[in-house]
């Protein structure tokens, strides 16, 4: 008979023949290291995307707070990824899961008005080709 060992850790394998690592986490562990590079950058964005709304939600204990934009980018906010949008009438939300944030500029600080998503805001009708985007003009 020939001895197989574990694709994670190298050690001899003991019980059936079709075995092919320790145990579960020798499995995760292998599985976890060898994912398509695509699968990588998802999972990456995911827990970018988790971590925005964590601190969305740290921020917005009562549904509505501002917070300076400085403190959240210090904290490794990615302003650039983000679940939804919700235009609204002051500007556009955007949100990451159920909380969601307004730029707003208050006596030349950048803040942002952190808000818990409203029953209201699922019955948006938006249309991407009729979406405005207002670029941002280098200083």
């Amino acid at each position: 008979m020939k001895i197989k060992y574990c694709l994670a850790c190298k050690k001899e394998l003991k019980g059936r023949c079709d075995k092919k690592f320790c145990d579960t986490q020798c499995r995760s562990t292998y599985h976890n290291t060898n994912r398509p590079f695509h699968e990588l950058s998802i999972q990456k964005i995911n827990s970018d995307l988790r971590r925005n709304r964590s601190l969305l939600a740290h921020f917005c204990p009562s549904g509505k707070s501002t917070v300076e934009k400085e403190v959240l980018a210090r904290l490794g906010y990615k302003f650039e990824l983000f679940t939804h949008i919700f235009p609204f009438s002051t500007g556009t939300y955007f949100f990451c899961y159920e909380y969601g944030y307004l730029p707003v500029l208050e006596n030349g600080t950048e803040k942002m008005l952190i808000v818990h998503k409203q029953d209201y805001m699922d019955n948006l009708s938006f249309h991407p080709w009729n979406f405005k985007i207002i670029k941002h003009r280098s200083k």
